[in-house]
């Protein structure tokens, strides 16, 4: 109960703050609505702290020396072979997408490897030890143009870097209980900038059994209305017994812009 009381105690505060940036930004594809800062650097280390090995060790894992493991961390060792990310994401046990992003987009552009790339990470509400990031959006990216009424697919990855398997889980549609808003300039109450959303084949779907260490693939298909709009929808993990997993904080989003070409 304790847990349920601070998710939604929290929400307001979230939302005043999640808005911003999907919509005074609306042109950056957030992978997600809340973004963390971290750099590369801060995520070998507290993967190497949490696995109980050292850098030395892990630099031998992945085949690599320790100081280039140092300088890569550090983004002085500039553009990685996709086969050494690979092998990196395995010694580190995150999804290669992880280490992907903080060298180029999804799209395929380049980036600073000396800027800092965000990392989507949540502990669990009520256990600590359950630890969940958000690796890419698989399918649809935020921002996509779809045609009105079309059915399409959306793929989020997230992983299991906790200590317990993720066993009966579900991610479960809310979209009656978030708007999209923003502040003003005055700071007067939050001004509502959406408030349609997008249909759903299903309002929950079933999250595969998932091991630590995992990553793992929900799906969920949607139907654009028929009129020229931009719409989202939003969704949670919860526990077998209906619970939120994860802080308000923490969701998967989808947003399309529906227009016809």
């Amino acid at each position: 109960m304790h847990c349920s009381l601070h998710v939604a105690a929290s929400r307001l505060f979230f939302l005043a703050n999640k808005v911003s940036s999907l919509t005074e930004d609306w042109g950056s594809q957030p992978s997600m609505s809340i973004k963390t800062r971290d750099t590369l650097r801060s995520l070998v280390v507290r993967r190497s702290r949490e696995l109980g090995k050292s850098m030395t060790t892990l630099a031998k894992e992945a085949g690599i020396s320790r100081t280039y493991l140092y300088g890569l961390a550090g983004g002085a060792s500039q553009d990685p072979s996709v086969r050494t990310l690979i092998k990196l994401a395995k010694v580190l046990q995150v999804s290669p997408l992880l280490l992907f992003r903080y060298f180029a987009d999804l799209a395929g552009a380049p980036v600073d490897s000396n800027s800092m790339a965000t990392t989507n990470r949540a502990v669990g509400l009520c256990d600590s030890s359950d630890i969940a990031v958000f690796n890419a959006d698989v399918t649809t990216p935020d921002q996509t143009v779809v045609l009105p009424g079309e059915i399409f697919q959306k793929t989020w990855e997230i992983q299991n870097l906790g200590i317990r398997p993720w066993r009966g889980r579900k991610l479960v549609r809310i979209d009656g209980e978030y708007v999209i808003a923003r502040r003003t300039a005055t700071g007067a109450p939050l001004e509502v900038v959406m408030d349609t959303h997008l249909r759903s084949l299903n309002n929950e779907t079933l999250i595969a059994e998932t091991l630590p260490g995992q990553p793992v693939h929900i799906t969920v298909e949607f139907a654009a209305p028929k009129e020229t709009c931009a719409v989202t929808s939003i969704w949670r993990i919860e526990d077998e017994h209906g619970q939120p997993c994860y802080g308000p904080e923490f969701i998967l989003h989808v947003i399309v812009n529906v227009m016809a070409r």
